[in-house]
């Protein structure tokens, strides 16, 4: 049971029974209307069997979802062109201002529609469905995605909506390209691009830190090569030379292998530096050390 229908100067959002009335006296059109899609002060407008898909390798192939199944994945970051499965016919007196379901903007679809649909407008509605999450949403045929409003006006305009999408109920070459660029980078190419960028410039940045320990190395080797073959003081830096200890491989040995044990990894030159020991008791020492398996390889 409801009310009394409004009277004919009656403004303001319409209901379901005054959409039915409409419908049924065919002052609005709506082709395909299913009361199931009849909401209290709504409509739901459903996916229609066309879609063209921006990010596919064919953007401007219309895939049918009749052949697919019923379904079509929308991928990461990309994007597809729908149309609704009924068209409408606006009487001079209502407009429709309508939107994407609450339950698709939950799963970070994002609709690109207008404002409202105009006093004398026939045809479908076109909208671009954007997916801005790194995964992929399941989209399928005759699933409800648009909910539309009737606004009944105060008076009748002047003029009525004579545009160009008037009369369209498919997706044209003009249509299409108003509604997506097919040229260029789109969402899907830019996250991939952007994920190859991160991974080679990791890439880069553990080359760079290998290179630095190289140099390091190269650097500690250098020097203790100079020490070794002609005596040569040690780094700009240090205050006085220190007369190195002379004690037995065994000795050296244990004092390395205990150092090792206090610091981990060390060079040559720490060794010989920390323990006051001459570089080539420092070398034969650890030679020994590392073929008995108790430190590895210093540097």
């Amino acid at each position: 049971m409801h009310t009394a229908a409004a009277p004919s100067d009656y403004s303001g959002i319409l209901v379901d029974h005054q959409i039915r009335q409409l419908v049924k006296s065919k002052e609005l059109k709506i082709s395909n209307f299913s009361e199931k899609c009849l909401e209290p002060a709504s409509y739901d407008l459903r996916i229609d069997n066309i879609i063209y898909s921006p990010s596919s390798p064919n953007p401007e192939r219309p895939i049918n979802l009749k052949e697919t199944g019923g379904m079509f994945r929308i991928p990461a970051y990309g994007s597809a062109v729908l149309q609704t499965m009924e068209s409408l016919e606006m009487p001079a007196t209502i407009i429709g201002r309508f939107g994407l379901k609450s339950g698709f903007a939950r799963k970070g679809l994002l609709a690109s529609t207008g404002p409202q649909v105009d006093p004398g407008f026939k045809g479908k509605l076109f909208v671009t469905l954007w997916n801005f999450t790194p995964a992929s949403h399941i989209l399928e045929y005759e699933d409800t995605f648009l909910s539309i409003e009737f606004h009944r006006l105060r008076e009748t305009p002047d003029k009525t909506y004579n545009g160009p999408y008037q009369g369209r109920t498919d997706i044209n070459k003009e249509i299409l390209d108003d509604m997506v660029r097919l040229e260029g980078v789109n969402l899907a190419q830019m996250q991939s691009q952007f994920t190859d960028f991160t991974r080679h410039f990791t890439e880069w940045s553990d080359l760079a830190k290998r290179i630095d320990h190289f140099l390091v190395s190269m650097d500690r080797h250098t020097e203790a090569i100079l020490k070794l073959t002609d005596g040569s003081p040690s780094p700009a830096g240090d205050n006085a030379m220190i007369e190195a200890r002379n004690i037995s491989i065994a000795e050296a040995k244990q004092e390395i292998a205990d150092l090792f044990r206090k610091r981990g990894t060390l060079y040559y030159s720490d060794i010989a530096s920390v323990l006051h020991l001459p570089y080539a008791t420092v070398i034969s020492a650890c030679a020994e050390l590392q073929k008995e398996g108790l430190i590895e390889g210093a540097s």
